[in-house]
């Protein structure tokens, strides 16, 4: 499988040689090199990390949320979560029982190695790590604009032979991430703006395709899926979630996902 690449160097890395010797070095560098030369929406990012990496070690899911200043929890962006996963998640907003909250909450980073360890400190939230089949998760802080907190949250299930799970490593991609967060999105913050249409006014007033594209954003299905389903290629779906995230005045497809919920 083709791993991410700079405009003048390709390279090709076995999976399972990923947590071995320098070759988990060689691949966030590379990673670097990726993110450098190829901006792209954090979705995508995540998704890239998600599928090219992590899942060769066993990796359940890797999300970024954020707080703000008013309280309010987001999930930027997520891959390895279905859409009832992520329903299931919409008490974050309320509870305190789970680590990605107290990393939001303390801006320190929250390790959990065990389901014993997990059992201890979040009793309220055992049934979710069951459902994902979570053995260990990593919550690392993301400093990125000042007027909110963010997490990385990486989530794995039980080690597969011969990963290692590398946690100088891990924490290392969250630092990466945050180091582009920085360089590249704008850092501005939001200005007042006039009451806008809510989100499902604005889907209404989107052409026909783009409509079906937004639902089955939604549904939680990913840019190949949707590429599948619609019958089109997956670069013409992300040109349309270009256009179609402009029209809905967002940045990241979690955000039509909340707006939705906040409807409800």
């Amino acid at each position: 499988m083709p791993y991410f690449h700079s405009k003048s160097t390709e390279k090709t890395l076995q999976p399972e040689l990923f947590w071995r010797d320098n070759f988990a070095v060689e691949r966030v560098e590379n990673f670097a090199a990726y993110l450098m030369t190829n901006p792209v929406e954090i979705q995508e990012i995540l998704e890239q990390l998600h599928l090219n990496i992590f899942k060769y070690d066993n990796s359940s899911f890797i999300a970024l949320t954020e707080k703000n200043s008013q309280g309010e929890i987001f999930i930027l962006g997520s891959s390895g979560l279905d859409h009832d996963s992520l329903v299931g998640l919409s008490w974050l907003r309320t509870t305190t029982q789970f680590p990605t909250i107290d990393c939001l909450n303390s801006g320190k980073e929250v390790y959990i190695d065990s389901k014993q360890s997990w059992l201890q400190r979040y009793p309220q939230s055992v049934l979710f790590r069951e459902k994902m089949e979570i053995e260990e998760i990593l919550c690392h802080p993301v400093t990125w604009r000042i007027s909110s907190r963010y997490c990385l949250s990486l989530a794995f299930g039980p080690k597969i032979a011969p990963s290692s799970r590398d946690l100088d490593i891990l924490r290392a991609i969250a630092r990466l991430l945050q180091s582009y967060l920085s360089t590249t999105q704008d850092r501005k913050e939001q200005v007042a703006q006039e009451p806008k249409a809510s989100m499902s006014r604005r889907i209404e007033s989107l052409a026909p395709r783009h409509q079906e594209t937004v639902n089955l954003v939604i549904k939680g299905l990913n840019n190949q899926e949707i590429a599948d389903q619609l019958g089109l290629s997956v670069n013409t779906v992300k040109s349309d979630l270009k256009k179609i995230f402009k029209e809905l005045e967002v940045s990241y497809r979690s955000q039509i996902y909340a707006e939705i919920l906040g409807e409800e």
